[in-house]
């Protein structure tokens, strides 16, 4: 009898031992989510929310939320309409803070705050994504992080907006002639104006959330942009030629105030920056996959006459160019040319 009872105690400590160490399983898991803290966050695009800043974002909210257990929320909030449409202030509100803590900018909204943030997009730095790709997961991405902590923002990746393309609604762009007196719509900054003063055109800064509305009233002729913000946009709706150029390039940046960025925990940061370089390799290939398959679009189903320019063609607009490129070496400068394989 006394054998009995002490199997059966002995049992009782075995099974209580099994359910304890159980239940401890379960609650160091649960804690694993615990450790993030709850957060309700904002993020600012410039494109429309087919735009591959803001699909890059989406993707980078997604995959917040779901490894923080849904601890982390992000917002996304295209066509800067947390700033009413005005690509400058978007900037100048991150900046501030207190509007939102995160940002998908391009280079030409932060060129508003700061002219070198358009180094990149200096006429014909770039023939390829993979050129541009190195550069900005090397010297030139460093040289943007700098530049941006000096302006209280914290740089977490890098995506492609696009090598910039021309569409209007005149006729067939081939030569540097052929744009003359053609009002062309352009971002806002220098290095925009500049090259397309040179190339002949007539170039006018507008708000991206206008140009839709211009192209059609015929208030300009023409615009240029990347094939994806083009197609997102449908300017093919309003305009009937594209030169394919690739004039320009220009990037996407993930960013975030600073001042908000040190008051998440250790914790929360690295899993911001995990993700942040995941939704940068997926905005990456995403838009140029996108690509290949919107200048098929465009041609067979949108009524698009897409130029590719010979050889000779485009040597006379790098030619035109070459003044634009002297001069902003010398304005920006050599770190900053340097860092994005400018000479």
């Amino acid at each position: 009898m006394k054998k009995v009872m002490s199997f059966i105690l002995m049992c009782v400590f075995v099974l209580a031992f099994a359910f304890g160490c159980g239940n401890s399983v379960v609650e160091a898991k649960e804690s694993g989510s615990d450790d993030y803290e709850k957060l309700n966050l904002k993020l600012s695009t410039s494109g429309t929310n087919l735009g591959v800043d803001a699909v890059t974002a989406q993707y980078f909210a997604d995959a917040v939320k779901e490894a923080s257990g849904g601890k982390i929320k992000i917002r996304v909030y295209p066509n800067c309409q947390l700033a009413g449409g005005s690509m400058a202030k978007s900037i100048e509100l991150l900046i501030v803070g207190g509007n939102y803590e995160l940002a998908v900018f391009s280079g030409s909204v932060l060129g508003n705050i700061d002219a070198r943030f358009l180094t990149h997009s200096v006429p014909f730095i770039f023939s390829s994504y993979a050129e541009a790709s190195a550069k900005m997961d090397s010297t030139g991405g460093e040289y943007y992080a700098n530049l941006m902590k000096e302006k209280g923002l914290v740089y977490l990746a890098g995506v492609h907006n696009g090598l910039r393309q021309l569409t209007n609604n005149e006729k067939e762009i081939k030569m540097p002639e052929d744009l003359k007196g053609l009002k062309i719509r352009v971002p806002s900054g220098e290095v925009y104006m500049k090259t397309l003063r040179e190339f002949g055109a007539d170039p006018i800064a507008m708000n991206w959330s206008e140009v839709f509305t211009a192209l059609q009233q015929g208030t300009i002729d023409g615009h240029e942009n990347g094939y994806q913000t083009i197609d997102s946009a449908k300017i093919y709706e309003v305009q009937k030629y594209m030169t394919e150029w690739n004039w320009s390039y220009d990037g996407y940046w993930l960013m975030a105030n600073s001042k908000d960025w040190a008051k998440f925990s250790e914790k929360t940061q690295k899993l911001l920056l995990e993700k942040a370089k995941e939704a940068q390799a997926y905005g990456r290939k995403y838009l140029e996959d996108a690509e290949k398959e919107i200048k098929k679009d465009f041609v067979e189903n949108r009524g698009v006459t897409i130029t590719e320019l010979t050889p000779d063609e485009l040597a006379a607009f790098k030619k035109a160019a070459r003044p634009v490129q002297e001069y902003f070496i010398e304005k920006f400068g050599e770190e900053a040319t340097s860092a994005w394989g400018l000479k």
